[in-house]
């Protein structure tokens, strides 16, 4: 095996292990390298029942998971953290059915809201 610099640097935490915000759904995953080539480590999503529930919401016409992740968790690109609490094959899924329930959830490890 070949030495590195960079890796060798991100190994000590000299430099970040990856440059995603920590909004990012990416933020946290290793950047790991295989011959030579960086790519992101695999992020594994958590079980939708680990996660607290901040509250439910009722979709209606014209919802969008970042319009909702806005008005629920103030920020529209934690979109991601709604998907993962509410599986479906795509989160596009999710929006598509007017009346469906979604969970509106806290990261995993952080408590949610009793009777929520």
């Amino acid at each position: 095996m070949t030495y590195d610099p960079l890796q060798a640097l991100i190994a000590a935490g000299a430099v970040p292990a990856n440059s995603f915000p920590p909004n990012s759904r990416y933020a946290g995953t290793p950047v790991k390298v295989h011959e030579g080539v960086a790519y992101l480590g695999r992020r594994l999503l958590p079980q939708p029942d680990r996660l607290g529930t901040l509250g439910e919401h009722a979709v209606v016409e014209g919802d969008r998971l970042d319009s909702l992740s806005a008005r629920y968790l103030g920020d529209p690109e934690l979109w991601w953290r709604i998907a993962d609490g509410n599986p479906a094959a795509h989160p596009d899924e999710l929006t598509a059915t007017i009346g469906a329930r979604l969970r509106i959830t806290t990261q995993e490890g952080m408590p949610g809201v009793p009777d929520a």
